[in-house]
């Protein structure tokens, strides 16, 4: 067997791929802390145009797009796992649930912290 001294070892490689992974998260570490920021800046900014919207009389707009006050409203949802099990359990009686249910794929990510 002909070894490369060259060649670097495996530790040398964990190592250059560890240090690789640090960076990349400490600077995703970063720019989620830079993002935290910006959505407090953000939210301090929303509070003080719903005043001034309030006070206006109303939307104000411009070429770019617009500021406008929404009211509020209602959500409606209902427990998917329930249903199922009513679907599964007693199909005869809510098989026909089946024909509304629908799924899409949620694409693969990576979370860092």
């Amino acid at each position: 067997m002909v070894m490369n001294m060259n060649a670097p070892s495996n530790s040398t490689r964990d190592e250059d791929i560890e240090t690789r992974i640090a960076r990349l998260v400490s600077r995703i570490r970063q720019a989620q802390q830079e993002i935290e920021d910006c959505n407090r800046e953000i939210q301090q900014d929303k509070r003080e145009l719903r005043q001034l919207l309030e006070q206006y009389g109303g939307n104000w707009q411009d070429e770019e797009g617009y500021a406008r006050l929404v009211s509020e409203g209602f959500q409606r949802f209902y427990d998917v796992d329930a249903l199922d099990r009513l679907i599964l359990t007693d199909p005869l009686h809510y098989g026909w649930l089946k024909d509304y249910r629908h799924e899409r794929v949620i694409a693969e990510r990576l979370s860092v912290r």
